[in-house]
This record gives C-alpha cells, sequence and structure tokens, in this order.
C-alpha cells in the first residue's frame, strides 16, 4: 500500500508530542482533524517498532528517508518493556482486525503457525471474517474486521487534546484560510503534480498532542521519522 504521509517526531516531553506531518501523496488532500489520526500514528509508531521494521534510511536524494535514533534491536527491546504494550496490541486489532493463523484447510493453528489446535476449529465458524488472508512466512493466515466505534472511544478516551497548525509549503493557504475552512482543505492546490518536490518542499502541518497517560508516548522519540498509510480509518 502506498504511503500517505510522512511523520517526524520533534520532541515528547511527558505526555505531549510535537511533531510534523507531511503530505506526501497528492491524492490525500489534508492532515485529518480527528483525534483517532494521532492515536492510529502512535499504534503505527508500535507496530514498525515492534516488527523490526523502522531503521534510519538515506535521505541524500530529497531530504527524505525514515529515521529512528536506535538499531532495529533497541526498538524491539522498547517496544516488549513498554507497561501498555498489551493495550497497543488490542489498538492495532481494533484499526485492523486480529491476524488469525490457519491450515491450508482453514483449521485454526496455534501461534506457532504449525500445531491444529483442538477441537478442530475452521477459523470461519469462530470469527467474523473481513475477507483478509495471507501469507506471512510462519503460517497462512485470516484477518478479523477492526472496530471503528470502539476505537474512536479509545481515542476520546487516550487523546486529551489535538491541535494542528496552519499549513507549510502550500501557497495557495494563508493562515486565515486554514482557519476558515478546515474540511475543504487541499493542499496541493496549486503545485505542479507532475513536479519532483523534495522532502522539504512538501506541504506539511505541525501537530500537538497530548495523551492521558504517558506510556502511550514510551515508544517514540525526538528524531524519529516513518512513512505511514494510517489515516484514523478503520479497516
Amino acid at each position: 500500500m502506498t504511503s500517505i504521509f510522512t511523520v517526524s517526531v520533534d520532541s515528547v516531553e511527558g505526555s505531549t508530542l510535537r511533531g510534523r506531518v507531511h503530505v506526501i501523496n497528492p491524492d490525500v488532500p489534508s492532515v485529518p482533524l480527528e483525534s483517532v489520526f494521532p492515536l492510529s500514528l502512535l499504534v503505527d509508531a508500535w507496530w514498525h517498532l515492534d516488527n523490526g521494521f523502522l531503521c534510519n534510511e538515506d535521505s541524500s536524494e530529497g531530504g527524505g528517508g525514515e529515521r529512528y535514533p536506535f538499531t532495529k534491536e533497541q526498538g524491539k527491546e522498547i517496544t516488549s518493556g513498554m507497561r501498555l504494550k498489551d493495550e497497543f496490541r488490542k489498538l492495532y486489532e481494533l484499526i485492523l482486525g486480529k491476524t488469525i493463523r490457519v491450515g491450508k484447510d482453514g483449521y485454526l493453528l496455534a501461534d506457532d503457525g504449525k500445531t491444529v489446535l483442538e477441537p478442530r476449529r475452521k477459523a470461519k465458524d469462530v470469527y467474523e471474517l473481513s475477507g483478509g488472508s495471507g501469507y506471512d512466512g510462519v503460517s497462512h493466515y485470516v484477518m478479523t474486521p477492526g472496530n471503528a466505534e470502539e476505537f474512536f472511544q479509545r481515542a476520546a478516551d487516550i487523546v486529551t487534546s489535538y491541535d494542528l497548525s496552519p499549513y507549510r509549503n502550500a501557497p495557495h493557504l494563508s493562515e486565515a484560510a486554514a482557519l476558515e475552512d478546515p474540511e475543504e482543505l487541499d493542499v496541493w492546490d496549486g503545485l505542479e503534480l507532475g513536479e519532483d518536490y523534495s522532502f522539504v518542499e512538501i506541504p506539511y502541518a505541525e501537530i500537538l498532542v497530548t495523551v492521558s497517560d504517558a506510556g502511550y508516548l514510551e515508544h517514540v522519540v525526538a528524531g524519529m521519522r516513518w512513512d505511514t498509510t494510517m489515516t484514523g480509518h478503520v479497516c
């Protein structure tokens, strides 16, 4: 799936994160305003680190590239030691659904991806399935749907404030226009979509996020930057 935003963390102080969200996909008009969006970013950062997918990339061309001031192994150690790690797993499942391991015949498997669970039952007879499926190198799997209602409620409880600055690198938008009708903004309007813009020229907004518990920011640090497909939408 094509990345939509690039997220940069500028500082983390207690329960507050300051950062930037670059709108790197011209098909996306703006940064989402709902509190589910910053929570989905925190969950996405957790997933990247927990799976060892975030590391430094060469940004010699255009100034982009992902950044993380620790090694992949250190990132995994951080997520494994998080006080709220189990809650992040649940939040991830609320967004994208739960991964259910199955054999080729659809029968439920244990986490090792090999052992058939007893009593033998097919996933479709036990779970509501979303239609998503695949093979991840361990076993075949199917997916349950996410839960938008519960995720929205968790976002309301966790994200106590979320502020977005006026957009930068969007020459047609004055600060007044950005504040007047934020739902109708298109940050790419007026820019040449075929132009190969460098990272520092791409439209972005600064974000200020405060959460109810500093544990939700335990895995994010100043200087990290990653690409994401998250929009706050639940699958």
